[in-house]
């Protein structure tokens, strides 16, 4: 039956007028193109446009991981949402069983709003059909993500009748092999502001810096995730400072020293237990705040690592056994040392990376004080917002999908940088760790003693070689005592 109501015809003029009000910046482009194009030239136009495309190749040629945080992720969203998605969307989510129809039999199509995207994901942003429920979309994930090529698939609830489908384009880390970063050889090699770790997802170096910006690290990531790969590549990097003595490790390993336990010939201080780290806290705490009130004294407000004035890195893993689980005396008391840690010994070198499985507020309650957060692969998709921030999982940090058989991936977020970065840490073998502590534990860092010296003649000679043989037996009967700066003699035994 005809509809009879009046203004309910789809005139042409009111569709297109409407396909313009609900794409206002393919408009406004189109518009200052044209704009331009008749004002300029459109000879001008197209060398502009040209040039912009070569600058924008050139970019990404030199730097990409810049092209792609500033342009290059607004690039591939649009073109994906307009070629890749939109283009088949509708044969797609009618072969998905995603197309209803309502009373009069009108096909009701779930609409694609938005598309985000980044190296590895993009991610979809759905207004669903009348009637439908997230369960649907659920059920039909894996067709969905063969439908679009993608090698896994997932879903959220943005708000009431809107939803998110990621679909996960690539895996660079299936083929990138991670080195283990060289063990530096000297102090004068290690920059602490460029710490390597690993590597990014583009295949370049991975930094942090104990020096200014990533002063204090959580590491969230549930058992196998490779958080011992994080902890150990940072005591790599350090090894030149931890041997000569510009770097003291305090390491607190409840799991009896499981984890841990392999270095303990070069750390400072280390316990195995829940009361002995709640010892070797009080012990750290007691020995920044002596020296925070030295300084403080002298009037220095920032201590330059070296043997007088060490940065003392406390490394705590499994923090949840020492706040959460474990007896209330430890508990509360630990949590007070802790937070003061992260708030009071910045400027006297004191330094706290702790790793956790659970990243929730009553396990880890002083989570906000750290200022760099990594999230390994966790337990629930809540956890990456837990651990790195409020809405980091909505801009591509799916730490709850990283595979199982890839530990030591991570997403990384610190307070200088708004897009977390998809890193992975090297492995350390048993091997790895066996040359570290050697190196470590090594008197290389002794000062050889001089063995020539000038006399006044002009001569050099060695004093610490001597030939007995030039000596007579009657030159030597005469050396029987010496004479002392005090009054009487002393006679040689």
């Amino acid at each position: 039956m005809r509809d009879t109501r009046v203004g309910t015809e789809r005139t042409p003029a009111r569709v297109v007028g409407g396909w313009m009000l609900r794409h206002p910046r393919t408009m406004g482009s189109t518009t200052a193109v044209s704009s331009a194009g008749v004002m300029l030239g459109y000879q001008m136009v197209l060398w502009a446009a040209g040039l912009a495309v070569l600058a924008g190749a050139s970019w990404r040629l030199l730097d990409a991981p810049t092209f792609d945080r500033f342009a290059g992720r607004l690039l591939r969203a649009w073109w994906r949402r307009w070629v890749i998605y939109q283009r088949q969307w509708m044969r797609v989510v009618a072969s998905c069983g995603l197309v209803t129809a309502d009373h009069r039999g009108d096909s009701l199509v779930p609409k694609l709003v938005a598309v985000r995207s980044n190296w590895v994901w993009d991610s979809l942003h759905i207004r669903m059909a009348k009637g439908q429920q997230p369960e649907d979309y659920g059920q039909a994930l894996d067709r969905l993500a063969n439908s679009f090529k993608a090698h896994a698939a997932s879903m959220r609830i943005l708000k009431p009748g809107k939803i998110a489908l990621d679909f996960q384009r690539r895996e660079p880390f299936n083929e990138m092999v991670i080195p283990l970063p060289v063990l530096p050889e000297s102090v004068d090699t290690v920059d602490l502001r460029k710490l390597e770790i690993g590597r990014t997802e583009f295949g370049r170096p991975f930094h942090l810096d104990l020096l200014k910006r990533d002063i204090h690290v959580l590491l969230a990531g549930e058992t196998g995730a490779g958080k011992g790969s994080w902890l150990w590549g940072i005591q790599r990097a350090l090894a030149p400072l931890i041997r000569a003595g510009h770097v003291r490790l305090w390491v607190i390993d409840p799991k009896g020293g499981m984890e841990l336990g392999g270095g303990r010939e070069m750390f400072h201080r280390f316990a195995d237990s829940d009361r002995a780290g709640l010892a070797l806290m009080r012990e750290y705490v007691e020995t920044l705040d002596e020296r925070k009130f030295d300084l403080g004294r002298q009037g220095i407000r920032n201590a330059t690592p070296s043997r007088e004035t060490p940065l003392d890195v406390l490394i705590c893993d499994e923090l949840a056994a020492m706040t959460a689980y474990t007896d209330r005396d430890i508990r509360v008391e630990f949590h007070q040392l802790l937070s003061k840690g992260l708030t009071q010994f910045r400027a006297v070198g004191g330094r706290i990376i702790a790793a956790t499985q659970e990243p929730t507020k009553d396990v880890v309650p002083m989570r906000g004080l750290f200022p760099t957060k990594i999230a390994l692969r966790v337990d629930a998709a809540s956890y990456v917002d837990m651990c790195l921030g409020e809405g980091m999982r909505d801009l591509g940090a799916f730490a709850d999908k990283i595979p199982t058989y890839l530990a030591g991936v991570a997403y990384a977020k610190n307070d200088g940088r708004k897009e977390p970065q998809r890193v992975r840490a090297a492995f350390s073998t048993d091997d790895d760790i066996a040359e570290l502590v050697a190196f470590c534990t090594e008197l290389s860092n002794v000062t050889p003693i001089r063995k020539e010296i000038e006399l006044p003649d002009g001569t050099v000679t060695n004093p610490y070689e001597v030939d007995f043989e030039d000596f007579e037996d009657d030159e030597i009967d005469t050396i029987e005592q010496f004479e002392g700066d005090d009054e009487e003699d002393e006679e040689i035994a």
